[in-house]
């Protein structure tokens, strides 16, 4: 699968399952977003997904403004990172998703 910065569908690493989350026309790419498994990737990368909301440049979750990763599901992991991590406090991460 491919990342996309619209995604159609999201990966649960805890469920160990991939949901469609638009619909996705037959033939068309199955991809989710990233930095909603990768928190700081070894090889970060040109977004070309061509998305109105394209990030530009993938890194991981570390690296994107939290207010744009509201807008994304996000496994436990990430929001665990997100909760610990120096530059965040924990109320960038609501209660009912810790």
């Amino acid at each position: 699968m491919n990342h996309s910065c619209a995604p159609t569908a999201i990966v649960d690493v805890t469920k160990m399952e991939v949901r469609a989350i638009a619909p996705i026309p037959k033939g068309s790419a199955i991809t989710f977003f990233y930095p909603s498994t990768e928190w700081d990737m070894a090889q970060p990368f040109k977004c070309l997904c061509g998305a109105k909301q394209c990030l530009g440049f993938i890194q991981g979750a570390k690296h994107v403004p939290r207010q744009v990763l509201r807008k994304y599901y996000l496994n436990q992991h990430i929001k665990q990172f997100l909760y610990d991590s120096a530059e965040t406090h924990k109320d960038d991460v609501p209660a009912k998703e810790r």
